[in-house]
């Protein structure tokens, strides 16, 4: 599965999705100049998902998932029109016992911000985990590509994005009571 090329336009229903803890930098070859991305955050409790079978048991015995975003590299283009962000999205997961299928579906959700963290735009994308034959852990990866739009004044720090796991309220609720627990 490749995610398109998602084109984020303030006030409009397109999206992004991108990735990370930190800060994307533009990878440089001898003699070029690397360039300055967006700011990349993850809000609190996002950056990992805990996901139970339906019900209330929350013993180990009712894990279906674990998984938590890895890495975040990537290059940045900025254009008179765009900045261009690409990067994979990598994600490790741990296959719970009430897992029986070895398959999850996740979402990651991604915003693209004003340095005020006004939301320009949010999209929700779809993740497919799939855990072959006995295997309990695995790390996906799936190119992405941000394009964002952008006037000719502005530049990479007129903008933040935001992502991280799309979580039900319980299961931010459990990263929060875990993060208590730390």
């Amino acid at each position: 599965m490749t995610f398109a090329t998602l084109f984020l336009r303030p006030l409009r229903t397109l999206a992004t999705m991108a990735l990370g803890a930190g800060l994307l930098a533009g990878c440089a070859a001898s003699g070029e100049v690397a360039v300055k991305c967006p700011e990349i955050r993850i809000p609190q409790n996002t950056d990992r998902m805990t996901r139970f079978v339906p019900g209330d048991g929350r013993d180990i015995t009712d894990v279906r998932l674990k998984a938590e975003i890895r890495y975040l590299s990537g290059t940045c283009e900025v254009k008179e029109e765009t900045i261009s962000m690409s990067f994979p999205l990598v994600v490790g997961a741990q296959r719970g016992p009430a897992n029986t299928d070895g398959v999850s579906d996740v979402a990651v959700f991604v915003a693209v911000a004003k340095p005020d963290r006004t939301i320009l735009n949010r999209r929700e994308l779809p993740f497919k985990l799939t855990f072959p034959g006995n295997k309990v852990r695995v790390i996906a990866r799936e190119p992405l590509t941000v394009d964002i739009p952008k006037t000719a004044g502005q530049g990479a720090r007129d903008f933040l994005i935001f992502m991280g796991f799309a979580l039900t309220r319980d299961e931010l609720d459990y990263n929060r009571s875990e993060e208590r627990l730390r």
